[in-house]
């Protein structure tokens, strides 16, 4: 071991002596170890900014499914103070009386500024029409359904729940409630952007209306309501097309020039895939995490150049 190192200072000793070579290997060898920590740098802040990014999407997901829980919850408030109204109770087979306390519960949830909020009542008494799948199920099953549905009015967030006398259900209490009520409610915070993408296969359950004129096409396959969604993130998603949500999907985020984003895929109350939520953040504004890990990086990676520089410089 100590031949080797008096033979590598013989060899830098002579090499000092011939400076041309010299300057030229210092300069060589100083390229090389500036290119390999440049790479080794590169490669660690790009796998922090990553790793920042999954984790923020999780964060986004989270809160999203909180504002979904919330919402469940609180429709089980409103079913357990119709089931504790005793005009509702004992009047379950009139459906004169039931609609009239179904629609004033309508009005005063409408008044209290929960107005997308709509009760109705699936009397097995008075049955006449075919009753969607989900109801059945609901019957049959006697246990309560909570999630999304696409309805003539669009995406729902729908809770049906059985209302049972003696072991046998007498029918189903549904709550609906449109998702640009999830959408406000995530939009609260300034800086996330809500879009729902509708797949195209379950644009026959929406009223002609909507289907003819308010859906627009973005990317192959889904539509928006475009006027109920911001404008600005509707295009940014057409412009990146099938490529960018498959990036997504794959991902679980992407970042472009204008916005972060995350999704998190919707399967209704029959177990069908009917469209995409998508969450973003601009990425522009000094607010914004995108641009803080981006300047963070930048940082990292000119101190730690600096650093090395510095270390070469003195080494030689």
């Amino acid at each position: 071991m100590f031949s080797f190192i008096k033979a590598l200072q013989n060899f830098f000793s002579n090499l000092k002596k011939k400076k041309g070579l010299w300057f030229t290997t210092l300069t060589i060898l100083s390229i090389i170890g500036i290119s390999v920590s440049m790479y080794l740098l590169s490669n660690m802040t790009t796998s922090i900014a990553k790793e920042v990014y999954i984790n923020m999407s999780s964060t986004y997901i989270n809160n999203l499914e909180d504002k979904i829980e919330d919402k469940k919850n609180e429709y089980r408030r409103i079913i357990l103070g119709l089931q504790t109204n005793d005009t509702f109770k004992n009047n379950l087979n009139n459906k004169l009386i039931i609609d009239s306390i179904l629609e004033n519960y309508n009005k005063n949830l409408s008044e209290m500024g929960f107005g997308q909020i709509t009760l109705s009542f699936y009397s097995i008494t008075n049955q006449i029409n075919q009753y969607k799948n989900i109801v059945n199920t609901v019957i049959s099953r006697k246990t309560s359904s909570f999630g999304f549905e696409v309805l003539g009015d669009g995406p729902n967030i729908v809770y049906l729940f059985p209302i049972i006398i003696d072991s046998s259900v007498v029918g189903v209490v549904e709550i609906k409630e449109n998702i640009i009520s999830l959408k406000n409610d995530i939009e609260r915070s300034k800086q996330t952007i809500f879009l729902f993408l509708l797949q195209e296969k379950m644009m026959n359950n929406l009223s002609d209306d909507l289907k003819n004129r308010r859906y627009r096409l973005v990317v192959d396959g889904l539509r928006v309501e475009e006027q109920k969604y911001d404008s600005s993130l509707v295009s940014n998603v057409a412009e990146g097309g099938q490529e960018e949500i498959k990036e997504l999907k794959n991902n679980g985020y992407l970042v472009n020039d204008v916005y972060f984003k995350t999704y998190k895929e919707v399967v209704d109350v029959n177990g069908v895939t009917i469209g995409y939520i998508i969450m973003a953040e601009k990425v522009q504004g000094s607010n914004g995490f995108v641009n803080i890990v981006d300047n963070m990086t930048k940082s990292v990676t000119l101190v730690s150049l600096g650093l090395v520089i510095s270390i070469l410089l003195f080494m030689f």
